[in-house]
């Protein structure tokens, strides 16, 4: 899980938003989750962005399925990254949560998947 948790970060960070670049730095949040029906979840998820865009527009959310990965094959990665701080991001996310449609849609998520692992970084400016 560590190298496929790894490997997102790498193709995340060749990818990162222009606001992030512009900004210098970001935070990012790292959902590893297991699922038995993708489809519904990616569904799900979709929901979850266009509310997320209303409440924190900054905030970018992305999946990813691992597809060549040994063990981990079909693993799903989600990915919220937000332009600056740790600050930045946790005021963004309680602003998320503060939502009562957000914090239903987060409940009813736990019968489509099962948290692997919740990681947040932070960029280093090379």
């Amino acid at each position: 899980m560590k190298r496929l948790v790894l490997a997102v970060l790498f193709v995340m960070t060749s990818s990162l938003s222009l606001n992030a670049v512009a900004d210098g730095h970001s935070t990012l949040r790292v959902v590893s989750v297991s699922t038995s029906d993708v489809g519904a979840y990616v569904v799900e998820l979709r929901k979850g962005k266009a509310m997320m865009a209303k409440l924190a527009p900054k905030m970018e959310m992305r999946a990813w399925q691992a597809t060549f990965a040994g063990a981990d094959t079909g693993a799903v990665v989600v990915a919220l990254e937000h332009p600056g701080s740790l600050a930045d991001f946790a005021a963004a996310w309680e602003k998320t949560l503060a939502d009562k449609g957000m914090a239903e849609w987060l409940a009813g998520l736990g019968g489509l998947r099962t948290l692997v692992s919740d990681s947040i970084y932070r960029e280093l400016s090379l």
